[in-house]
């Protein structure tokens, strides 16, 4: 650790090196931890004290000796009940307790031991070229922000900070403050007076980050970032411009979200204005917490400190909760966080349905299973099936856990929860999954507000596992470690919100489950090395030999293949054969070229990006949808060339678009699928001028028919997207460019049309809703910054993707798409 009262495991010796001498404790549990079974075993046993600790150190040597006993304590708070006040952390443990006192733990418990803090401290440097790791620093106005920073910056020389700080008003307060101090120590500060940060395009934080990004080109290296918000600052913004912008992430990675709580004032603050927007904003910053400083620890007694723990565990159940005093934390608390880190997120202890549940209110009568339950907490009482494998707040291994039922006073405790669906053999099909995301990240307010959802997940057809990960509506996904041989597979996901309506989401979740599909023959066993004959079609499956040879055909082709024989059909729809498949198109493709087609007579190519059984799915919602596909003609496309993908999310963000149009019946709407294209040498110029000027796309053409076939009453519409420079926005400072929609041939119509156009990309959404198609020029709402993704991605490839659907006005209305284009 670069600080001085560092996290790590306390040292067998002093500093100098000479022996401590050494006293003994007596270890407890305050009485608001629910102690469970398995641990309470640990009540009155001895802790070694050495007289050179801190209390911080000695809190590691609890967690050390409980580690050792096969359990694992995360320890927030050491209470000495003689004095009836927990100890700051800093300061000589020594000064605090003596030997034979009870050191009371206020802390969180459960059944596998925690990594030691050690080894979730700072790495030794970061790795040449690897992004920078940001940590959104939030909470509360007199929290003391400012004096953790100041802290920070004078108490260590090792780390290289630079501070993005957010002031709003005009004098930046809290700048002079750290000014008259440490600010000097910081690599460098970026002060946003304005206090946009809470802004809709937030492009002062992207222009702090470009200047933070520019002195690092300059040979200004940095460790890591802190973006401190002041006051009422909602963290999830922030956390989606972060998320969303690819020409930042390609320097920064988002670690975590740290909210400071003053001990002495919380409770009162987050009473003084429930129910009103103000409180909203209060409890969202501990709700979207990764941890939390408990700051002035100092200034309350033992039972106020136990309240304000319960009430925090009552809007985040899983955060670390780290106390301080004076604002003096290690620096490795502010710092590799990993709360986005998919392998970790794969192997977190809350993911493996072991977790201690907090039920905080919810319990509602017993809570009865039957035989094939499995990790049930008794946290939220609710009632279940015989056949239920759900958690109700975490229960402990294969039996029942101990859920809270603390009553704090505030309605929120009944508010905020969780739960989690765990269920053993079955997996998701992906397609499908994705569409589900895009139902999770557009919840309805009346099925409540979701803050927090992570889940490790088996997909049909991937050997890897899938992780998953939501904050707000910032969602992501990626491929975890392997599946293990004689690993079960699982799906197991937790949601965390306030007001969730669990039977409507399980709902749409429990009809994704279906159970692991079984190959239909055993296994064969490789030919030895000394076989000297032939080898069959199903060894060069086992190999991969055999998709590197079917990459080159269409993907109906590879399922007639599938049908030779049962060990063919196996090498082609098993998990593996997706990696193999993967490993034709490294191998195989050039660099540029498509990593999947769809034809506009409906042929896809798409076997190496989709497994086997995704690809079905895909092909039956594009039929059920009813789409025609529009592209450019060329000499080698008469009717239009292919569409392609160059990446899974590609294809999966156009098969989530037939999915939805398949769930609406509409035999008035005419639906078609265009790429607006520009010509490689213009957006060349464009992008070599800095990203300013004008773009208009080539024309797209598109043909309502009449439903009686009458050719003479065809309506013919053409489109052309523009995106406009404006002046710089008085909010960011940022050039931007609004997006117009050219749309002819309205005039000539038979009758006006209504028209719906959404965006198909991955990484973004834009909806657009049109009257009226007479309208020759249609300047929409939506405006792009320079970082925005929709800029970015046309950097990589001239082309916006947009689905266009158009319906006559006088046939009644045009239903949305989906939940976010009302």
């Amino acid at each position: 650790s670069s600080f001085r009262f560092n996290s790590s495991l306390p040292p067998s010796r002093t500093e100098g090196g000479a022996p401590g001498s050494m006293s003994q404790v007596t270890l407890g549990f305050h009485a608001c931890v629910d102690l469970p079974a398995f641990a309470k075993g640990l009540v009155g046993t001895s802790v070694a004290l050495e007289t050179s600790w801190t209390v911080r150190q000695l809190a590691s040597a609890v967690e050390r000796h409980c580690a050792n006993k096969g359990v694992g304590v995360r320890v927030g708070a050491l209470i000495n009940p003689a004095r009836g006040s927990a100890a700051p952390p800093h300061e000589q443990a020594v000064s605090h307790f003596r030997g034979g006192d009870r050191v009371l733990v206020l802390g969180d418990i459960q059944k596998e031991p925690w990594p030691g803090r050690d080894a979730l401290g700072a790495p030794n440097g970061r790795p040449a070229g690897a992004p920078v790791p940001i940590t959104i620093f939030t909470g509360f106005l007199g929290a003391g922000k400012t004096t953790v920073l100041n802290h920070l910056l004078l108490g260590q020389r090792d780390k290289k900070f630079a501070v993005i700080e957010n002031e709003f008003g005009e004098v930046p307060i809290d700048n002079e403050l750290l000014q008259n101090s440490a600010l000097d120590l910081a690599e460098q500060v970026v002060v946003m007076e304005n206090g946009c940060m809470c802004c809709t395009v937030r492009g002062d934080l992207l222009g702090a980050f470009d200047a933070i990004r520019r002195q690092m080109d300059q040979g200004s290296p940095l460790d890591a970032v802190l973006v401190e918000t002041t006051g009422m600052a909602d963290p999830v913004p922030i956390v989606r411009t972060l998320r969303q912008t690819p020409d930042i992430a390609k320097y920064f990675k988002l670690d975590g979200t740290i909210t400071l709580v003053d001990t002495k004032s919380i409770l009162a603050r987050l009473s003084e204005c429930e129910g009103g927007q103000d409180d909203q904003e209060r409890h969202r910053q501990i709700s979207f917490a990764d941890k939390i400083l408990l700051n002035k620890l100092d200034l309350v007694d033992q039972d106020q400190v136990a309240d304000v723990w319960q009430r925090i565990r009552s809007y985040n159940a899983t955060a670390p909760i780290v106390a301080s005093v004076k604002g003096i934390v290690p620096s490795t608390e502010l710092t590799n966080i990993g709360a986005y880190d998919m392998d970790k997120i794969a192997i977190e202890p809350e993911m493996s349905g072991h977790g201690h549940g907090h039920g905080h209110g919810h319990g509602h009568g017993d809570h009865e299973c039957g035989d094939e339950c499995d990790g049930h907490g008794h946290g939220h009482g609710q009632d279940c099936a015989d056949d239920c494998q759900e958690d109700h707040g975490g229960g402990h291994g294969g039996g029942h856990g101990h859920g809270h039922s603390h009553k704090h006073g505030s309605r929120h405790d009944s508010e905020i929860g969780s739960f989690s669906i765990v269920r053993k053999g079955y997996e998701i099909e992906p397609l499908a999954f994705a569409r589900w995301i895009r139902i999770i990240s557009t919840l309805p307010e009346e099925q409540g507000k979701l803050y927090r959802s992570k889940g490790v997940l088996a997909a049909t057809g991937r050997s890897a596992k899938l992780i998953f990960h939501a904050v707000a509506d910032v969602t992501e996904t990626s491929d975890g470690p392997e599946w293990g041989e004689h690993e079960p597979r699982v799906c197991k996901i937790v949601f965390i919100g306030k007001k969730l309506a669990r039977k409507e989401i399980e709902a749409r979740f429990l009809p994704l489950l279906q159970p692991v599909a079984e190959k239909l023959r055993p296994p064969l066993r490789a030919p030895s090395p000394s076989f000297t004959r032939g080898p069959t079609l199903a060894v060069l499956g086992q190999r991969g030999l055999l998709h590197h040879a079917l990459l080159g055909l269409w993907t109906k082709d590879v399922l007639r293949v599938s049908q030779v024989s049962a060990g063919i059909r196996d090498s082609i729809f098993s998990p593996e054969a997706l990696s193999f498949f993967h490993m034709a198109t490294t191998a195989g493709l050039t660099q540029g070229a498509p990593r999947g087609l769809h034809s506009v007579e409906g042929h896809v190519w798409l076997h190496g990006l989709l497994p086997m059984v995704s690809i079905k799915k895909y092909a039956l919602a594009w039929r059920q949808a009813k789409v025609k596909l529009v592209t450019k003609c060329s000499g080698n496309y008469m009717w239009g060339e292919p569409l392609k993908f160059d990446t899974l999310g590609d294809v999966e963000a156009l098969g989530v678009t037939w999915l939805e149009l398949s769930e609406i019946s509409d035999k008035d709407t005419y639906t078609f699928l265009a790429d607006f294209s520009w010509r490689d040498e213009t957006m060349k110029s464009f992008v070599e001028a800095g990203c300013i000027g004008k773009l208009d796309s080539a024309l797209v053409k598109v043909t309502c028919e009449d439903p009686d076939g009458d050719d003479e009453r065809d309506d013919d519409v053409r489109f052309r997207v523009i995106l406009k420079p404006e002046e710089k926005s008085e909010l960011s400072g940022m050039a931007v460019h609004r997006m117009m929609l050219q749309i002819s041939g309205g005039k000539n119509s038979s009758c006006p049309y209504q028209i719906f156009c959404h965006t198909v990309d991955p990484n973004y959404q834009v909806h657009i809703k049109i009257e009226d198609h007479r309208t020759p020029m249609i300047e929409t709402q939506e405006v792009f910054h320079q970082w925005h993704p929709l800029m970015a991605g046309l950097k990589q490839r001239p082309r916006l993707r947009f689905l266009l659907r158009l319906k006559a006005l006088d046939s009644g209305p045009l239903d949305a798409m989906c939940g976010c284009c009302g």
